[in-house]
């Protein structure tokens, strides 16, 4: 069997103005509070650092060995003035009393317990705070001490909210009422510890590969990059299914008025067809598609991980959280982009469509410059009167809309039928 790398032990004191109190605890209760923070004091049980743990030398310190929430020792004078504000505080809050055991091994062979003490006070407590469901860990009031006096070496820790930190059913800040620390908390401060303590040797080569595989993921959805693949107008069906993408999108944001984001879109025919933008990019590219698997892979080597620090702590509760957010992430990422992209390419592709008003308007202007005194009325009429060369006067109007669409001028000049369409509509 598996030996269990950190084992956790909890209990509680309600607060004597708890109505769940039993009033009858109360004196015995202010005792346990004098005595804890001596214990954690003791001259006898102060912190050993990595060197001299090995030559079994204890360290003499000149602080007191109760850590707190910044992570340094507490000075004489700040234990006292702690004890203090802990049993006044005890009116109002709970004390909440956790002892975590640790494998000595696990430690030694990955980090300094003065480095794990650090961390256990400015990250994993907040991180488990928030866990149990406090508002604010900065709010908690909270002190811990390192024994290494047994072959098993383990930290006591206690900890009460400073203010009102809990919201309530009506969605108001209050003292905890409950005493018992929920099961999924424990069990993610058992999974903490091992992640925190084994960060540089596992959690951190992996988490880099995962970056890794993002930020080469995101070039191929960054309009900057030389990489983009949306913008590929020789995939018909591609462009296609990104002009279609832009007009719904277009058309919901004239409604709003405001640009939009994915997560935000409610229309099921959009977040289909976005998703099928994606799939399709996947299919077209293989290069895209490898990086894809490289990425899985790199999630599930990930998640092994957790599920491996999950069943040291024989805790049947994996937690894939970190996992989770970087897949939702890129998803997300490369979703936006599709949605962006489409928008803008709509918005560029229909400002080159030219119709009739268009051409009429380049006319008009083209004329008034050369002669500033003949009126719009008569440039129209002078134009199907054959005074000026009406096809002639299309193409050049057709250039200053657009310099890019000279072959589109060209086209336009052959089409002598439409011209002649112009001037009968003109005689009626």
């Amino acid at each position: 069997m598996t030996k269990q790398s950190i084992i956790v032990r909890s209990d509680f004191k309600l607060s004597l103005n708890n109505v769940d109190r039993n009033k009858y605890t109360i004196n015995s209760d202010k005792k346990i509070l004098n005595k804890m923070l001596d214990y954690y004091s003791d001259d006898e049980k102060r912190v050993m650092n990595m060197i001299d743990y090995f030559t079994g030398k204890i360290n003499k310190h000149d602080n007191i060995n109760l850590v707190l929430e910044n992570g340094k020792y507490a000075t004489k004078e700040e234990l006292e003035k702690r004890k203090k504000y802990i049993n006044k505080q005890f009116k109002n809050s709970n004390v909440w009393r956790l002892v975590i055991s640790v494998d000595k091994d696990l430690v030694n062979n990955n980090m300094k317990w003065k480095d794990l003490e650090e961390q256990l006070a400015k990250k994993i407590l907040p991180r488990f705070f928030k866990k149990m469901g406090f508002e604010d860990a900065k709010k908690m009031c909270y002190q811990f001490s390192l024994h290494m006096n047994t072959d098993h070496p383990h930290f006591h820790v206690a900890f009460m909210e400073r203010v009102p930190n809990t919201i309530n059913s009506n969605n108001q800040l209050m003292f905890r009422r409950k005493g018992e620390i929920p099961i999924d908390a424990i069990k993610y401060l058992m999974n903490e510890m091992i992640i925190t303590i084994e960060r540089n040797s596992k959690f951190t080569p992996k988490s880099i590969d995962i970056n890794n595989d993002i930020a080469e993921l995101k070039r191929y959805f960054n309009p900057q990059d030389k990489n983009f693949v949306l913008y590929d107008k020789k995939n018909i069906l591609l462009e296609e299914k990104i002009l279609l993408l832009g007009n719904k999108l277009n058309e919901i944001q004239r409604e709003k008025g405001r640009l939009i984001k994915y997560n935000s879109i409610n229309d099921k025919d959009i977040k289909r067809l976005t998703k099928e933008i994606k799939k399709d990019i996947y299919n077209l590219y293989p290069n895209l598609a490898d990086l894809k698997k490289e990425f899985k892979n790199s999630i599930n080597n990930m998640n092994k991980y957790l599920i491996d620090v999950a069943s040291r702590n024989s805790n049947k509760m994996i937690d894939v959280t970190y996992t989770k957010n970087k897949k939702e992430y890129l998803d997300n990422y490369i979703l936006n982009s599709i949605v962006n992209y489409s928008n803008k390419h709509y918005i560029k592709e229909n400002s080159k469509i030219i119709n009739s008003n268009d051409i009429f308007q380049s006319i008009i202007l083209n004329v008034y410059r050369n002669n500033r005194e003949i009126t719009k009325k008569d440039i129209i009429k002078n134009s199907f009167n054959n005074n000026y060369q009406l096809s002639s006067e299309v193409i050049s109007a057709i250039k200053n809309i657009n310099r890019e669409m000279d072959k589109a001028a060209e086209e336009f000049y052959k089409m002598n039928d439409l011209i002649k369409w112009i001037k009968f509509i003109m005689t009626i």
